[in-house]
C-alpha cells in the first residue's frame, strides 16, 4: 500500500497518524456493494469499545503500518477536520494545517499529500 511506503520512508522525520472516525459505510447506514462483496461489513459502533474493535479490524485488514488514533464518540476530530469519508492532512509543528486533501475517494490524492509532506 502506498501510504505504508510513504510512512516507512519518512517516519523518522515526520510524525504520522491515522485517525479512525465514525464508520462511513455501516451495515445500518449507507452500505456499498463492494464492501458486501469484500465482507467489510460493520454496524455503526455505539460506544468507544466497539469503535476500537472496528478500527482494529480496519487497520489489520488494510495492513496499515502508521500509528492509528481513535476519534471520540462525539466525532470531535471528524467535525473539526471534515474528515468523512477520508482525507489526507499535513499539520506543521506549530499546529497549522499546511495541506488539506479533498474528500475521498476522489480527493484522496496521495501524490499531492506526498509533495506537501516533502515541502515541510
Amino acid at each position: 500500500m502506498r501510504l505504508n511506503e510513504i510512512y516507512q520512508s519518512l517516519k523518522d522525520e515526520i510524525n504520522f497518524y491515522c485517525v479512525y472516525i465514525r464508520e462511513a459505510h455501516p451495515e445500518d447506514g449507507w452500505q456499498l456493494p463492494h464492501n458486501l462483496k469484500d465482507e467489510v461489513v460493520f454496524y455503526q459502533p455505539k460506544n468507544l469499545e466497539e469503535r476500537a474493535d472496528v478500527a482494529q479490524a480496519c487497520v489489520l485488514g488494510m495492513d496499515l503500518k502508521m500509528p492509528t488514533l481513535l476519534d471520540d464518540m462525539d466525532d470531535t476530530t471528524d467535525v473539526a477536520y471534515a474528515a468523512l469519508p477520508e482525507r489526507l492532512y499535513v499539520i506543521d509543528t506549530d499546529g497549522t494545517v499546511t495541506y488539506q486533501g479533498g474528500p475521498g475517494p476522489f480527493g484522496f490524492d496521495v501524490d499531492a499529500w506526498l509533495a506537501a509532506l516533502k515541502a515541510i
